[in-house]
């Protein structure tokens, strides 16, 4: 795979971007995030696809072709199993360092393998971190069962265990103006210094790359996290919030978001508990 060059941004909105995919065994779905990456308007994508001990996703790699649309490169990296290594996020903060490791542009994000994006994301995050100066930015999402229905929040917090903390999330969440009952629609925010007011996907995030490496993920997880699915994402977002730093958002739903991931099935491998301990 060729070498990527460093861009020399001044305006944001013509940069280069990566976008980096962390995927195993569901070839379906990764197809799926990939189209909606060759459709991102006004961007040049560079994409590193990082495949967790998956030989079958490897065959499939190797009949796409080099690029398409917005993307106009494509890396793949492999990383094995050991025998400790279980579906989860302190595997997922593994495998996010790698894929960030080898970034070459000035700006990256990721993309859940599940998930994908409306056309205008990348160009809608670039035109805030444009007018705004800052190092990171975001998008708002919608939620999505697995069969393309809607996923309607119904006052719980659908990342969490424990159904009277759900509920008492969902109306924190709620006070916030994150939440809205029977929407589908999170409008995701940083409010600086104010952790319980604040929510990011990963998915929705755009960052300048050495910001989100100084940062990085964290790889230490408790049976509280488990509990309330606090994943790498959550403890990336707790550094940003605690460092006052004032986050752009577009305040456009740009990202799908599709339910059913380890965060939120507790009957998938990577909700067991030691994925996270």
């Amino acid at each position: 795979m060729r070498n990527l060059n460093q861009p020399n941004v001044s305006d944001p909105t013509g940069a280069a971007l990566t976008t980096i995919v962390i995927t195993r065994d569901r070839v379906a779905l990764l197809a799926r995030a990939l189209r909606s990456l060759m459709a991102q308007q006004a961007v040049r994508l560079d994409v590193i696809i990082v495949v967790d001990a998956c030989s079958a996703t490897v065959r499939w790699a190797q009949t796409l072709p080099v690029c398409s649309g917005a993307i106009r490169s494509i890396q793949w990296l492999y990383q094995d199993r050991g025998i400790s290594d279980h579906t989860g996020p302190r595997r997922l903060a593994t495998l996010r360092t790698l894929g960030l490791a080898a970034v070459q542009t000035e700006w990256c994000g990721y993309l859940d393998d599940d998930n994908e994006f409306e056309p205008s994301h990348y160009h809608d995050i670039l035109n805030s971190i444009a007018n705004s100066g800052s190092r990171a930015a975001h998008s708002w999402r919608t939620l999505w069962e697995r069969d393309g229905r809607p996923f309607f929040l119904t006052d719980t917090h659908p990342w969490c265990r424990d159904p009277s903390l759900a509920a008492a999330l969902f109306e924190q969440y709620r006070r916030a103006g994150i939440y809205d009952t029977a929407s589908n629609l999170v409008r995701d925010r940083v409010v600086p210094g104010r952790r319980s007011e604040s929510m990011v996907d990963m998915s929705e995030w755009l960052f300048d790359t050495d910001f989100i490496r100084q940062i990085g993920f964290a790889t230490k997880y408790t049976g509280e996290d488990w509990q309330t699915s606090r994943a790498e994402d959550s403890k990336l977002l707790d550094e940003i919030v605690a460092r006052h730093l004032d986050i752009p958002s577009t305040r456009r739903a740009t990202l799908r978001y599709y339910m059913g991931g380890y965060s939120n099935n507790w009957l998938s491998d990577g909700a067991q508990l030691c994925g996270w301990t």
